[in-house]
């Protein structure tokens, strides 16, 4: 063996390692992109089958969903006063119980105000939406507050 090969074995030998620990930890860590936990079972039994008509409020908008951003007009939120739903292309839906909402949390951002839900679960922080407007006015109407 000359000199270098040794060295080079052994790069090469740790490079394969790190190769392998990356392919499952990225895995493990981004599987869950766009994706929250499933609403608890009493909350689950409270949502309707709703048509898209039968909404109250249909905007579309930016939404960010466990590290899946996305800009409008890519994600939809829709809101009845029971219920509401937030669909982001690259995700699955997700629905939304009034019930389960303790609040909504606004924050100025850059180019426009963004909201999250509040839940005693934490089962949304990782949800934040970009609506169009005076939104806020609109879901308070509708008891979203």
């Amino acid at each position: 063996m000359r000199p270098g090969e040794g060295i080079a074995l052994m790069v090469f030998g740790a490079l394969g390692v790190v190769m392998v620990f990356i392919r499952f930890r990225w895995r493990e860590k981004f599987a869950r992109i766009g994706r929250v936990p499933p609403p608890d079972p009493a909350h689950a039994s409270q949502f309707a089958a709703l048509q898209d008509e039968d909404y109250d409020l249909v905007l579309r908008c930016g939404a960010k969903v466990n590290l899946l951003n996305v800009k409008s007009p890519y994600a939809s939120l829709l809101v009845s006063r029971g219920q509401a739903e937030l669909r982001v292309r690259g995700a699955e839906p997700i629905r939304i119980a009034r019930a389960e909402v303790t609040g909504l949390w606004w924050v100025r951002a850059p180019f426009g105000r963004a909201f999250g839900f509040r839940t005693a679960s934490g089962r949304l922080d990782k949800v934040t939406v970009w609506p169009p407007g005076q939104t806020e006015s609109r879901l308070a109407e509708l008891g979203w507050h």
